[in-house]
């Protein structure tokens, strides 16, 4: 049996543009193909592997990343989201397959594995030991905090129907007067009408996904010994319209660009890159040592082979991606995704077939088990957590 070839892999500084460029790419696509749990953001490029393949550079990313405060249904580029205190962080590594082009900015992501769990209460209580402490979202009283401050915001508001408690997503609680519970939670409009009193919304139908109204809200019940009042808050943010595809259409499908164009939009993009910065807020204190700009990515195309991209055989649909959460552990270590199937360039129906009846086509490598040999991975920290240590490289293993 004749051994196979080595893949020819090229080991990239984790903190070059065109890497940077491509894990960017990667973190908004991966976050506009989940449809629950909060947007995540890129902490710092741990690792890097390149191929070429097309005309384009095939990227295997390793990622840190960190849940933001933003819900994945907003549609909100990371960036543009606020990162929670230390003890709300949910944190740990993506492996991401993205085929990048610099020159055109062309991207598309093939596979996304991730793996996240919570900071230990014994990671952060040293400190802030009086930080509210995260909770099971499935214990009763997390549920009625829900629908208490869900029925403060239907008395309040101004729609025509009642909204109904779609999901608890976080869950805490904090003494300070007295008991307190803090919720985040997702809603969805029901059919029943404001017009009529309804004393259990519970037993309201929700409408359909692809009409009714929906939204993230954050709410608390605070209970004062001192006062003997209760204190009941809520803050709702409404999701926009969910897109209309088409069955050629996913959300990494774009308006194709003009081909004459792409010289151009290359040159705009890299001076974007090297000259202009973005400014944000966050609700606590962190440092980003760099920013890139958000781009949009555009559908696979053929342009003229003067462009740089080669003809690219036919995309799957969409990519194959999971989030796992695992429980929080005493001490801060990254869980390792683990890449369940390795992506290839059938399309779905090909890959509906038989094995045997499959037509031959270019695979794409398995992602590598081990390090890269680069010396500048993992990158620079792009923010900046307190309290929070990222994953060390791993030591070179010796003979």
């Amino acid at each position: 049996m004749v051994a196979s070839s080595p893949v020819p892999f090229v080991h990239p500084s984790c903190n070059s543009l065109e890497v940077k460029a491509a894990a960017e790419a990667a973190v908004d696509k991966l976050n506009a193909d989940r449809k629950e749990g909060y947007i995540l953001g890129l902490l710092r490029i741990f690792d890097t592997r390149e191929l070429t393949r097309f005309g384009s550079s095939l990227f295997y990313l390793t990622l840190d990343m960190l849940e933001t405060d933003c819900y994945v249904l907003t549609r909100k580029p990371w960036k543009e989201c606020k990162i929670r205190n230390l003890y709300e962080t949910v944190y740990g590594q993506c492996k991401v397959v993205i085929i990048y082009n610099k020159n055109t900015d062309y991207s598309y992501l093939f596979s996304y594995h991730c793996a996240l769990r919570p900071v230990s209460s014994s990671v952060f209580v040293r400190l802030c030991p009086d930080c509210p402490m995260p909770r099971n979202t499935s214990e009763a009283v997390f549920q009625h905090t829900a629908l208490e401050s869900l029925a403060k915001f239907n008395a309040e508001n101004e729609h025509n129907r009642y909204f109904g408690l779609d999901k608890v997503t976080k869950a805490s609680s904090q003494w300070v007067v007295g008991p307190s519970y803090f919720v985040e939670y997702t809603i969805r409009e029901t059919s029943c009408p404001k017009s009529t009193p309804v004393s259990d919304v519970t037993q309201c139908p929700f409408l359909p996904v692809e009409t009714a109204k929906r939204g993230l809200c954050k709410g608390s019940v605070i209970i004062s010994e001192i006062e003997k009042k209760k204190f009941v808050t809520v803050k709702c943010e409404f999701f926009p319209p969910p897109p209309s595809f088409t069955d050629d259409q996913t959300p990494q499908s774009k308006d194709r660009p003009r081909q004459e164009e792409h010289q151009d939009d290359s040159e705009r993009h890299r001076d974007h890159h090297e000259q202009s910065g973005h400014h944000h807020h966050h609700s606590q204190p962190h440092h980003h040592k760099q920013h890139e700009q958000n781009h949009e990515h555009q559908e696979p195309h053929h342009p003229h082979p003067s462009a740089g991209i080669k003809e690219i055989p036919q995309m799957p649909k969409k990519p194959v991606g999971q989030v796992i959460y695992y429980p929080p552990s005493s001490k801060l270590e990254v869980q390792e995704p683990n890449p369940a199937s390795n992506p290839t360039l059938a399309s779905p129906e090909q890959d509906a077939t038989t094995h045997s009846a499959r037509p031959a086509g270019p695979i794409i490598p398995p992602f590598p088990r081990d390090f890269s040999q680069s010396a500048q991975c993992p990158g620079d920290i792009l923010i900046e957590v307190r309290g929070l240590q990222l994953p060390s490289r791993p030591l070179a293993e010796t003979f």
